[in-house]
């Protein structure tokens, strides 16, 4: 829909661009607040980044789109590990470090085929 001459590469580049960036800052600010509500919250800001979208086709709308939902996953991805060990028994922190990482590893081999 865009041509050839868009750069798919460089939008794709912002996330982990942002990732690098924004996950020190964000965990830093963020230590004294329960895990749970980050995930809660950086979830919101992830599920808002769609409504760029539908507002419009653009390639600005595709920047915000990934801008947004990078800022999400910077909230709410590193402190999914911090919950997980909170829950997790003594002994058994490895097999809740896996199952934590399983929906996202069984979202990836579906998406491989498209």
């Amino acid at each position: 829909e865009f041509g050839e001459d868009t750069p798919k590469g460089t939008i794709y580049s912002i996330n982990p661009a942002l990732i690098i960036i924004l996950v020190p800052i964000v965990t830093a600010a963020t230590t004294d607040v329960d895990p749970l509500v980050m995930i809660h919250f950086g979830s919101y800001i992830s599920a808002a980044s769609v409504f760029f979208l539908v507002l419009s086709t653009s390639i600005w709308a595709c920047i915000a789109f990934v801008v947004v939902l990078s800022v999400g996953e910077a909230v709410w991805s590193p402190r999914l590990y911090d919950y997980t060990m909170k829950i997790c028994k003594e002994g058994r922190e490895g097999t809740y470090m896996a199952l934590s990482s399983a929906p996202l590893f069984l979202a990836k081999l579906p998406v491989g085929f498209l």
